[in-house]
């Protein structure tokens, strides 16, 4: 069972206007809907289209918990969310279809109750088997304890089961005290989980050496995010390949790298050569930035042989 953890879901709420947006007076929007996310909750779809055995677990707020479970049941995904009193936060996007600009009002949400995290953990450590992969990924809710991917990896360690973690600052940097199997960072992230100053265009070598900082604090594979300019997997025992990219329009970045680190994951649990869990892994994320929402299995097959994959 392939278990993904979302800790901090959301409602995107999207506004679409062609006017731009005033302070102090009544604006007029022209459309809207609501999308319903969480990084965890992405992977999971991903996974489930790509016929995975997954489940998606995690805490909602009790207060709109409908619009989660009835999107759920909808894409037929396996879930199981523990109730926490309070709202999910929701985060409206207005979106200026004239300048393509986006302006965000992100909420709060939930504050946790540390019952409903204790429940959520016994969940898991109830359930887990060896062989079992768990994909902690994303931010927490306030509440939640800094230091929740690090317990969720010992518990991952203890049941023999695989542990993958996208996350960043001390979430991930306390999390790679567990040793997880994958972590999926850009750049940008590692240096602020380093605590280093952002620097860009950096040298391969550079990238190396950031790596092995990572790998030394505890992370045993990292599969480096470069966006357009695809992607490096670096493995425990020095290896690096370099993926490449799919052809296609970019229509909605939003979920792509969760995308990614769902194919990469079902790779894992097919048992595929690693070339191949990497053309899974970035055919995921682009066949997600070619759609409005998440991709189907069709469409991500259909980009798997354009991508690239080389020892570098």
């Amino acid at each position: 069972m392939i278990y993904t953890i979302t800790l901090n879901p959301a409602i995107d709420h999207i506004i679409l206007t062609n006017k731009p947006v005033e302070l102090g007076i009544t604006n007029i929007y022209s459309d809207e809907y609501k999308v319903v996310g969480g990084k965890g909750i992405n992977a999971g779809v991903i996974l489930n289209n790509l016929e995975s055995n997954v489940q998606a677990i995690g805490i909602l707020g009790e207060k709109n918990k409908d619009i989660f479970l009835n999107k759920f049941k909808e894409v037929n995904l396996n879930n199981k969310f523990f109730l926490n009193p309070g709202s999910t936060r929701v985060n409206y996007k207005i979106k200026h279809l004239v300048s393509h600009q986006e302006t965000e009002l992100n909420g709060m949400g939930f504050e946790t109750n540390q019952k409903v995290v204790e429940d959520f953990l016994n969940y898991l450590e109830s359930h887990l088997v060896e062989g079992d992969i768990v994909i902690a990924t994303g931010s927490v809710a306030r509440g939640i304890s800094r230091q929740i991917y690090k317990t969720i990896g010992n518990i991952v360690n203890q049941k023999k089961a695989i542990l993958v973690c996208d996350a960043t600052n001390d979430l991930l940097k306390n999390a790679l005290e567990a040793k997880p199997f994958l972590i999926k960072p850009n750049l940008e992230e590692i240096y602020s989980t380093l605590g280093l100053e952002y620097e860009e265009n950096i040298s391969f070598e550079k990238e190396k050496e950031l790596i092995e900082k990572l790998q030394n604090l505890g992370a045993q594979n990292v599969l480096l995010s470069k966006g357009s300019n695809g992607s490096l997997y670096f493995t425990a025992d020095k290896k690096v390949y370099q993926v490449g990219i799919a052809k296609g329009k970019l229509v909605n970045s939003v979920g792509a790298g969760d995308s990614m680190l769902a194919g990469f994951v079902h790779g894992i649990d097919k048992n595929l050569e690693i070339e191949k869990t990497l053309k899974f892994a970035a055919a995921s994320g682009a066949a997600t930035a070619f759609n409005e929402w998440l991709a189907s299995k069709d469409e991500i097959i259909s980009l798997v042989d354009q991508i690239e994959v080389s020892i570098k």
